[in-house]
């Protein structure tokens, strides 16, 4: 047991070592794969030796990441030493590898490179290859610092195609997107194609401004390469200007610093640029040397056998492509069945969800029927409760006000037949008569409270106002005053509005009983959400304390709880004050109300 215990620890260890090396050459891998381009390109021979190398590690451990950049790294270093086939078939290994992984930002780089390296041998092919990298761009929403360089490739397309407009439209486009992510190394790259483009529209003032600030950022990167470009460029300027003479010294100069680098395009640059130099001088001896230079360097980087080779590989690559095209239209049609399999279980699912949901809705429906039918009864049997309750409050308030008074008229009337004296008896019919007439006002003041169904705060003002008006005409020793402060307009119900007036009425009645005052005010106020009502006489007072049962009060205090209001009273040796406060009332009159009770 104690053997396999520790086998299994040696295995476990081993594989947690294996696993560790393989992270740190992972690591290695990448951190050669993201060597900066300028270091890349000064010294090419050197590159391809470290990438070569560094593409077997990345084979030796199945991480197809890294071998994926590396071929792309080694494409770009076999096509500036004019290597084409090489590079060609770096690139396609590349693009297998990026596809398969769906590393979609390398992808879409590695497409626009290989275009870029087209324009030359095949325009038409090249504008393909770097608009499908534009394609892959927009459709994986790659950032937008990646698409410095792929719009300034393709503005040197758009510039072969002699569309300057739209070749200096994408140079801009790249430009600003290097300056905003500070890439130094690429902002002279957009400089030097919009001086070259400049130069080519005749703004030769323009064209050294742009180049100029490009030379400042090449002064200070570590390699040549940058600034073998830049001595090219100043080198056609001078061509283009007629100056031969600086022209071929900076061309000579290229050449040294390309052959340097092992850069075989430019060698073939300069060779070409000088032979067409000294044959615009007559140095024809000169001019035949260069264009030997010339067409032997270029036969031993490019032959026919390279361009069939090429061919064949661009070939079996888009046949792979279409293949894979195939694969994938296969793939989404068995989705698609697989989908309307799917969307068909979905459909029988919901149907039988919409027959569940019917059936539930018709028994809710059912159900409701009968909760409303149940809330119809129980509102109609609260109903006659109601009607009930106000046919009390009615006989209550006939009984009170208009029986008692009839019943006073009554036992006078009786009272005058034992009277000995005739005039006694006219005195007191007299009396009868205006006691009569004042239980008839009491009464028609009881019906029209009762009949206010939608009465308000101002219906209540104004009869108030009648009331205390009839009083002060039959009044000689006693001023009643009324003063409405209250500016709103709000519902009272019928309730209310009796229960209020009679408060008034009450209180009043009791100034002119007890208080022995000359002077009784009414003022209606302006009270938090409602109003108050203020009965206020000058009389000699009562103890409020000792007389509560009495004078009435009683009778006030119940009819302000019916209204839904508040009651203060006080009271000194000044007179006593009455205050009633309406803080809520009822948005809506009753259903059920006095008048059509009366009915």
């Amino acid at each position: 047991m104690k053997n396999y215990c520790c086998a299994g620890l040696i295995i476990v260890f081993l594989a947690f070592n294996c696993f560790t090396f393989s992270q740190d050459v992972k690591q290695s891998i990448d951190s050669i794969n993201s060597i900066s381009y300028e270091i890349v390109v000064s010294n090419l021979g050197r590159s391809a030796k470290i990438f070569s190398e560094n593409l077997n590690k990345a084979r030796s451990i199945s991480y197809p990441r890294g071998e994926g950049i590396a071929l792309s790294n080694l494409a770009l270093i076999y096509y500036l030493k004019g290597d084409y086939d090489k590079s060609t078939e770096y690139h396609i290994e590349s693009f297998k590898i990026f596809s398969s992984q769906q590393m979609y930002n390398e992808l879409s780089n590695a497409y626009g490179e290989y275009g870029y390296q087209l324009k030359r041998r095949d325009l038409n092919k090249a504008v393909a290859y770097m608009q499908e990298a534009l394609n892959i761009a927009s459709e994986h929403n790659i950032p937008e610092s990646r698409l410095g360089k792929l719009f300034d490739n393709y503005g040197v397309l758009k510039e072969m195609e002699l569309d300057a407009d739209s070749a200096l439209l994408y140079y801009t486009k790249a430009l600003e997107i290097k300056k905003k992510n500070k890439d130094n190394i690429g902002i002279p790259y957009s400089l030097n194609k919009i001086a070259v483009l400049k130069a080519a529209q005749g703004k030769f003032r323009e064209a050294d401004k742009y180049l100029s600030i490009s030379d400042e950022y090449r002064s200070k990167e570590s390699g040549n390469f940058g600034r073998l470009e830049n001595l090219s460029i100043h080198a056609d300027f001078l061509k283009i200007q007629g100056r031969i003479d600086e022209a071929i010294d900076t061309y000579e100069k290229c050449l040294v610093m390309a052959d340097s680098l092992d850069y075989n395009y430019m060698v073939l640059y300069c060779y070409q640029n000088l032979t067409e130099l000294y044959k615009q001088k007559n140095n024809l001896l000169k001019a035949l040397d260069t264009y030997q230079k010339y067409s032997a360097y270029k036969d031993s980087i490019l032959n026919i056998e390279t361009n069939e080779k090429v061919a064949q590989l661009e070939i079996a690559y888009e046949t792979e492509q279409k293949n894979l095209q195939i694969k994938e239209s296969q793939y989404k049609l068995d989705i698609r069945n697989q989908l309307l399999i799917f969307a068909l279980v979905i459909v029988i699912l919901l149907v039988l969800l919409l027959i569940g949901i019917y059936r539930y809705q018709q028994l809710k429906r059912i159900k409701i029927v009968k909760e409303v039918e149940f809330k119809s009864q129980l509102k109609n049997t609260e109903l006659e409760k109601e009607i009930a309750e106000e046919k009390l409050n009615i006989s209550r308030e006939l009984h009170d006000n208009i029986g008692s008074q009839l019943t006073f008229i009554i036992s006078s009337l009786d009272n005058l037949t034992y009277s000995p004296k005739k005039e006694d008896v006219y005195q007191r019919l007299n009396v009868l008569k205006s006691f009569s007439k004042d239980a008839l006002y009491d009464l028609r003041n009881t019906i029209w409270a009762m009949k206010q169904e939608d009465g308000d705060s101002e219906k209540l003002t104004i009869k108030l106002n009648e009331m205390i008006q009839k009083l002060n005409s039959s009044l000689s020793s006693v001023r009643i005053s009324f003063q409405n402060n209250f500016n709103g307009h709000l519902k009272l119900s019928s309730i209310q509005i009796l229960n209020l007036f009679r408060i008034v009425q009450e209180a009043i009645q009791n100034a002119l009983k007890y208080s022995g005052g000359g002077k009784i005010d009414i003022m209606f106020n302006n009270y938090e959400k409602g109003f108050e009502i203020t009965i206020k006489d000058d009389g000699k007072g009562f103890d409020v304390n000792k007389n509560w049962e009495g004078n009435g009060l009683n009778n006030i205090k119940s009819r302000c709880e019916k209204a839904e209001a508040e009651l203060n009273i006080s009271s000194n040796e000044t007179g006593t004050t009455i205050i009633c406060r309406i803080k809520c009332f009822n948005e809506d009159p009753k259903l059920i109300t006095t008048s059509a009770l009366l009915n």
